[in-house]
């Protein structure tokens, strides 16, 4: 018998008795049986007419089986690609069953990949478990009596006048001016102005005034004076003595006690200056006139001068000061010298 072609896809036929089309599942044309000879029959002397229906009916069972079938095969196989093979009408074609491969054509596996999903791992947060620190207990302990020694007296400012001595003064003539025009100017008034206006930068700064002591104020205008004689201006003297040294050499013991600490030696301050501020020359350069200081003038350029330089500011301003004297002497060329000691 020729071979035979499903109508509706082009897909052949694998029995000549086939119903339905196993790859698209139409209904195939019966084709007409051929009439049998008459008393042929088939092995085991089976009528030949007998076997061809029993033929008959085994191929519907079968083709029901593979519609039946086909469903589920297209369902888990999925749908083949029209490369496959096919008609060329660009219709799906469905999967053939696994076990009935279709003739002229190749089977292929259906491919499952896998995808694991990546699992994190589980992030455990630790747990503190509170710790309990044990109180200690306490130990009394015994109590010493410590005995209190008697205290060693400290050395205080104490001055033995017979143990005194006042250095060389500014005689009563140096303080004229030999400058024509020059004003005459007090020097025990000048001292007090300088003193006055100190005494004002320590209130300004809610520090407690200083008393005036005329012992310190002699050792400071012997030092004035000193330098106007031996013309320089230093807090050492040429013969190496400074401030703290005079003030042993005078006899005066400047030591402050203030609670636990001790301090001890004369502090100082020193300023030079002119009586006057300006002064004019005529085209020889000879000077012809000054613009002459006055008292309160000088007191106030001395005592801004101070102020205005860190170590001379510190001194002024030292809390655990409380006595001072100013020392003023004149030189022949109109300078002033003002020394200002602390104790």
């Amino acid at each position: 018998m020729p071979p035979r072609f499903c109508p509706a896809c082009g897909a052949p036929l694998q029995f000549s008795a086939q119903k339905f089309c196993t790859s698209c599942g139409a209904t195939v044309p019966e084709v007409p049986a051929a009439a049998p000879s008459p008393g042929s029959t088939g092995p085991a002397g089976i009528p030949l007419i007998v076997l061809a229906a029993g033929a008959v009916v085994v191929l519907i069972l079968i083709a029901a089986g593979a519609l039946f079938l086909l469903p589920g095969l297209a369902k888990d196989a999925g749908a083949s690609s029209a490369e496959a093979g096919g008609s060329g009408n660009g219709a799906s074609l469905a999967g053939s069953p696994a076990m009935t491969p279709a003739a002229g054509r190749t089977t292929l596996p259906v491919t499952t990949t896998a995808t694991t999903v990546p699992t994190s791992p589980p992030t455990t947060i630790p747990t503190t478990i509170p710790t309990t620190s044990p109180t200690p207990t306490l130990t009394p302990t015994p109590t010493t009596t410590v005995p209190t020694p008697t205290p060693t007296p400290r050395p205080t400012s104490v001055i033995i006048a017979s143990e005194t001595r006042v250095p060389e003064q500014p005689p009563a003539s140096s303080y004229t001016s030999s400058t024509p025009g020059a004003p005459y100017i007090d020097p025990g008034a000048l001292e007090a102005r300088v003193h006055e206006l100190t005494n004002v930068q320590r209130q300004n700064n809610g520090l407690a005034t200083l008393s005036y002591d005329l012992f310190l104020a002699d050792i400071a205008r012997g030092h004035s004076w000193n330098m106007v004689r031996l013309d320089f201006f230093e807090h050492v003297d040429p013969n190496g003595m400074n401030a703290r040294a005079r003030g042993d050499w005078a006899g005066y013991p400047c030591v402050r006690v203030i609670g636990l600490y001790t301090y001890s030696g004369i502090s100082e301050n020193l300023y030079q200056g002119h009586r006057a501020g300006s002064y004019y020359t005529n085209a020889e350069g000879d000077v012809v006139s000054y613009d002459w200081r006055s008292l309160e003038e000088i007191a106030q350029v001395t005592v801004d001068g101070w102020m205005a330089s860190p170590g001379h500011r510190e001194n002024i301003l030292t809390p655990h000061l409380s006595n001072e004297g100013i020392g003023v002497a004149f030189g022949p060329d109109d300078k002033v010298y003002v020394t200002q000691n602390f104790c």
